[in-house]
């Protein structure tokens, strides 16, 4: 690993196009800013352009251009209600080698008066800390893995109170549309299992328990889900499972993230050892079996002034032990967010991966061995939000 000395530097002065960020649209538009039981229907419409820096250290090409400069997206947000009913779309486009044009989330909802939801379409997987155990903008390793930022195509229920918050979904399917094509079924924005697999039939569940006080809030949670993989090549039906306990702190300015959880996909295929994942137009393989250890901590500085508006320095850390005779994959993640003019955000960061595809170009080290080095990148993304 790095000597002392720059690890602490990274964290102090920082602190490919796969993983994309946490500040997403819909963190400008959220979903449950739309006023419900209006007799008048209400639309909001917002959207994002980004552009994005990268300089991977591990790949020649790259640091003799001294890094590429490139278009991120475009994104769309639409955000409607009409009494008790909401619509909630937002669609990416991206470069066809990202995966071109896809929705991130899309369902319609109806509203409880005891303040609950259930929604029907491309909802979020109710797993782990949402929206992710991160708040960088290329994310953690459980971003990769799929079990942050998830979505499905299925049906969620909320119930939302001070102290008890729980959520149960069914996912009939994942991010994929009418096709079995594998060239086609990783262009989503959820990485999710593909190959010769698919995932079908999943519960899932949350419960969280919220404690307030004058300066601090504690959110401590436990998570569970279950569903069936299909095998459409030699027509078997697998299965899969995770369980997670996770936590999440704001303290004044210090926000920390911390979850574990274990994980388990039994495929029906020939190597049962791992499982293809993809997404963005990229796939590689996951061990089977797994637990996970993923904590991040933010202090964040507000300015109050037109130009800018807060200062955030941010450090995260994840690992995977896979339950087999092969190295762990670790992530680490230093760096800082600068808000400008309200709606500018720019995240520079430094990551380092060991065992890690995004990291070194092993498209097989979430599940072997093959090259047991440290490798790492430098990136800065500058998004505009309206």
């Amino acid at each position: 690993m790095f000597p002392i000395n720059i690890r602490l530097f990274l964290l102090f002065i920082l602190i490919g196009n796969f993983l994309y960020s946490q500040k997403s649209i819909n963190t400008i538009a959220e979903p449950d800013t739309i006023v419900i039981d209006s007799e008048k229907p209400k639309l909001n419409i917002h959207g994002a352009f980004r552009v994005h820096y990268k300089n991977e250290f591990y790949n020649e090409t790259s640091t003799k251009q001294g890094g590429r400069f490139g278009f991120d997206l475009c994104g769309l947000v639409i955000n409607s209600s009409y009494k008790r009913l909401k619509l909630f779309a937002d669609m990416r486009f991206m470069p066809a080698s990202s995966g071109g044009t896809m929705l991130k989330e899309g369902w319609v909802s109806y509203n409880f008066k005891n303040g609950d939801d259930i929604q029907v379409g491309l909802v979020q997987d109710p797993f782990g800390n949402l929206d992710y155990n991160s708040y960088s903008w290329f994310l953690g390793i459980g971003y990769g893995l799929g079990f942050e930022g998830k979505y499905g195509m299925g049906a969620k229920y909320h119930h939302k109170k001070k102290k008890w918050d729980w959520q149960i979904a069914f996912i009939k399917s994942g991010m994929e549309t009418f096709t079995e094509d594998p060239d086609l079924r990783d262009n989503q924005w959820s990485a999710g299992v593909l190959g010769d697999n698919k995932e079908i039939n999943q519960l899932s569940g949350q419960v969280l328990y919220k404690m307030k006080t004058t300066s601090a809030s504690h959110t401590i949670g436990v998570s569970a889900k279950a569903g069936q993989l299909y095998n459409f090549i030699d027509d078997r039906m697998g299965d899969q499972n995770a369980f997670a306990v996770h936590y999440h702190l704001d303290y004044k300015r210090w926000g920390i993230k911390a979850e574990a959880y274990k994980y388990q996909f039994n495929s029906k295929t020939t190597n049962p050892e791992y499982v293809d994942i993809g997404s963005f137009n990229y796939t590689y393989q996951v061990a089977s079996k797994g637990n996970v250890y993923a904590l991040s901590a933010r202090y964040s500085i507000p300015f109050k002034n037109k130009t800018i508006n807060e200062i955030a320095f941010y450090s995260e850390y994840g690992f995977l032990d896979k339950k087999q005779d092969i190295k762990p994959s670790q992530m680490l993640t230093n760096g800082i967010m600068l808000r400008a003019a309200d709606n500018i955000f720019i995240y520079a960061e430094y990551v380092a991966g060991y065992n890690h595809p995004f990291l070194g170009g092993d498209q097989a080290s979430l599940y072997n061995s093959v090259d047991n080095k440290w490798h790492a990148r430098f990136q800065c993304n500058i998004g505009y939000y309206f």
